[in-house]
């Protein structure tokens, strides 16, 4: 009985803390990003390929989640298990379309951009991940393919 009631006081302070967090920081601070739709023309789905190899040469494995979500979509990665490894001790660099506001202009177009592109640069990536010594989740990658 004193842990159940315990229990209740600790989260209804959780709530109270986590509904002033909200009312802190509107959903638009985090979502609202709209940044692709400027640097959409740095990133050609053509040259994806060729960008994932250089970037592997000068940064090693990073790979490209696109916000366009409540959580970002990673394109390429439908075939591979997500580990821990993978989604925390990889660099991810994050192309904003939106996220879950839609705000943005031309919304479908941006996002169709990002996943396109994304998908044809993680999925060279992986290759060359897959095959890097240096890279902790190389096995990872090796070993959770369906």
């Amino acid at each position: 009985m004193f842990l159940t009631r315990f229990s209740a006081v600790i989260i209804k302070g959780l709530m109270k803390i986590v509904i002033l967090f909200i009312f802190l920081f509107p959903p638009s601070v985090f979502a609202d990003d709209c940044s692709f739709e400027y640097l959409r023309n740095d990133f050609i789905t053509e040259s994806a390929e060729i960008d994932a190899k250089q970037s592997f040469e000068t940064k090693g494995v990073s790979f490209i989640a696109v916000a366009n979500g409540l959580g970002p979509a990673r394109p390429g990665f439908e075939h591979i298990q997500m580990t821990a490894c993978i989604i925390l001790k990889t660099r991810w660099d994050v192309l904003w379309v939106g996220a879950n506001s839609g705000n943005c202009s031309a919304q479908i177009e941006l996002e169709k951009h990002a996943i396109a592109y994304s998908r044809i640069f993680n999925e060279k990536m992986i290759g060359l991940a897959k095959l890097s010594e240096k890279y902790n989740c190389a096995n990872d990658l090796q070993n959770l393919l369906n």
